[in-house]
């Protein structure tokens, strides 16, 4: 493959490959740049034909305006498995770096900062002692964005001021000694219309970033198409220091193995419009510290917050320490998987589905999520997984942990949504879960506000579930139940949860420092093809041991064994065509259970 080094250059190069030693015949191959600091980039993509290959040398690129990017590019950094050594990444920096400032009483000043992005949303919207976090533009003193606020007289340490009028920012803190930037292009990466395109290796930091819109998208604030910005694979990047989210995903779109943090909104955000199938997967990313701004979390903010998909996949990420929700599922999904997801320690929330439809939630760990809110101080919100005016939501082979903090369970409610909105919570199961309460604070259950809903109560189940915790005798399960012709509303204990026809299979202990066991399925793989005799194979281990581990088909129990490094013959002549649910449960010897399970298609 020959390529040409471009410094600065805007001639774009078509490679190709020699075979033996045939000079003069060759095999057109897709053009390929190789890109080193200093180049111009949006210029060089411009001037480029669709379908090229740009390859990035470490070092950083301040990008003063976005990347057009055309159908079928590809941009690849040094970077294999973020985050990596400075010495392995390509950055693409949205800021300027500042070096000059003036003085005037206690500020600090630079003149001449023409950027100006667009402001989307209201100063509603943030919260109390960040009133600026609706402009997109930041100020960075070593990496770490100050607090944007709203009047000259506001500024002081650790805060900024743009006046936008006389071009001038403003701050308090002394520059000398200290890397300061301040960010000016919008987005890495214009938010379409190029489709199939592929962003992996590279860094991306520090953009302008409108709330509502990403520094890597595939649309702007509206939602997606399938004609423009769609099928983008974004593998193996780290996005950091962006105003909004970190990535917007489109259509097709493919969030693989990224390290997504301390980004201002969002990890991973955006929206879908139509009953196609979105072809979304979210797979492998580290999805941390995000909401920087202090957005409120209940416009939209933490990890991922996407809405309006079918079919989407979210699978396989750590999502933690985000200020806001972990994953929130916002209107209107329908056959959402979220799978063997760890969604820990994030301040509002872990996994939230609002006004949506047959969802999956399996094999996660749910752990201390909406620790900020101290027991009864938020419903049943701040929970650790939440079905919220939702349907058919099944939830099972999650592990729940309650903070001693704060937080709540896994939960149903139903409340009186906009006019029109379908307000019923019916056919959610919860089953198989272990919930874990570290402390006496924090609730499990069901509940409507402000009105009777008498459906949330008789087509909602809970059953098989574990609750493990240090007092029998307190009333933390939160149920309503219809007694004696008439709705009451209740706190109860697990034996009176039962007496509610909830959990008739489900068992309650005192075993709540007890660690639970690890449990995984590693072949086959979910949704695979299978036919005659199948090896179910996996590995359970545990602090202490495994004594048993149990094989189920269809939650129906076909043979137990003792083994920690299982494997099961699975005879599927026996069972017909279709989909069935594959369930390894592994036990302690004190009875201490999790379970992980698959779904195969019987051919």
């Amino acid at each position: 493959m020959l390529t040409r080094i471009l410094r600065g250059k805007l001639t774009a190069f078509a490679s190709f490959t020699l075979l033996g030693f045939c000079v003069g015949q060759s095999y057109a191959a897709a053009a390929t740049v190789e890109i080193r600091p200093g180049a111009d980039v949006a210029a060089l993509v411009t001037s480029s034909a669709a379908g090229t290959t740009f390859v990035f040398s470490a070092g950083t690129y301040r990008l003063q305006n976005p990347i057009d990017a055309k159908n079928g590019d590809v941009f690849v950094g040094p970077c294999t498995k973020p985050p990596c050594a400075a010495s392995s990444q390509a950055i693409l920096n949205g800021s300027t770096l500042l070096t000059t400032f003036q003085r005037s009483g206690s500020y600090y000043y630079v003149t001449d900062q023409m950027q100006q992005g667009q402001v989307t949303i209201p100063g509603t919207k943030c919260q109390t002692g960040y009133p600026g976090c609706n402009y997109p533009e930041d100020l960075f003193f070593d990496d770490v964005p100050l607090i944007h606020v709203t009047s000259l007289s506001d500024v002081g340490p650790g805060s900024w001021f743009f006046d936008y009028s006389s071009h001038t920012i403003y701050f308090y803190d002394n520059p000398a000694g200290h890397k300061v930037e301040t960010s000016v292009a919008e987005a890495a990466f214009c938010p379409g219309p190029a489709n199939n395109v592929t962003v992996r290796g590279l860094t991306v930091e520090k953009f302008a970033t409108p709330i509502m819109t990403g520094a890597v998208a595939g649309a702007y604030t509206g939602t997606g198409t399938t004609t423009a910005g769609a099928n983008w694979i974004v593998e193996a990047n780290e996005i950091l220091l962006n105003h909004a989210d970190g990535v917007r995903i489109n259509y097709g779109w493919q969030v693989l193995n990224n390290y997504i943090h301390d980004n201002g909104n969002l990890g991973v955000g955006g929206g879908l419009t139509s009953t196609l199938p979105s072809d979304v997967v979210i797979q492998g990313n580290e999805i941390s510290h995000n909401n920087y701004a202090h957005l409120n979390s209940n416009f939209g903010a933490g990890g991922i917050k996407v809405t309006i998909t079918r079919g989407i996949v979210i699978r396989d990420n750590y999502v933690h320490d985000n200020i806001g929700n972990g994953i929130h599922m916002d209107t209107d999904h329908y056959n959402a998987l979220l799978d063997h997801n760890t969604v820990a320690d994030n301040t509002t929330g872990g996994i939230g589905f609002e006004i949506s439809y047959s969802g999956t939630v399996r094999n996660n760990s749910l752990l201390r999520n909406g620790y900020i809110y101290p027991n009864g101080t938020n419903w049943l919100y701040g929970a650790q997984m939440i079905s919220s005016v939702s349907q058919n939501i099944e939830a099972y082979c999650n592990t729940a942990e309650l903070s001693a903090q704060g937080g709540t369970g896994m939960n149903i409610i139903v409340q009186p949504r906009q006019a029109g909105e379908n307000q019923l919570s019916i056919n959610n199961y919860f089953h198989h879960n272990t919930l874990i309460f570290d402390g006496n604070s924090g609730y499990q259950g069901g509940a409507f506000a402000p009105i009777s809903e008498e459906p949330l109560f008789v087509n909602n189940r809970f059953d098989y579930n574990d609750y493990h915790f240090p007092n029998l005798s307190r009333k933390a399960i939160l149920w309503h139940a219809y007694i004696n012709g008439r709705w009451w509303g209740t706190s109860n204990t697990f034996p009176e949860f039962q007496a509610d026809h909830q959990e008739a299979h489900g068992k309650a202990d005192t075993l709540y420092t007890s660690s639970v066991p690890n449990i995984v399925i590693s072949s086959p793989a979910d949704q695979s093809t299978v036919s005659g005799i199948v090896d179910i194979k996996g590995d359970a281990s545990a602090s202490g041991s495994v004594n048993r581990v149990e094989f189920y088909v269809d939650w129906n129990l076909q043979s137990t064994t003792s083994s920690e490094a299982f494997s099961f013959a699975w005879n599927t002549s026996n069972f017909k065509a279709g989909q069935h649910t594959i369930t390894a449960m592994a036990y302690k010897p004190d009875g201490v259970r999790s379970c992980y399970a698959v779904t195969l298609n019987v051919k």
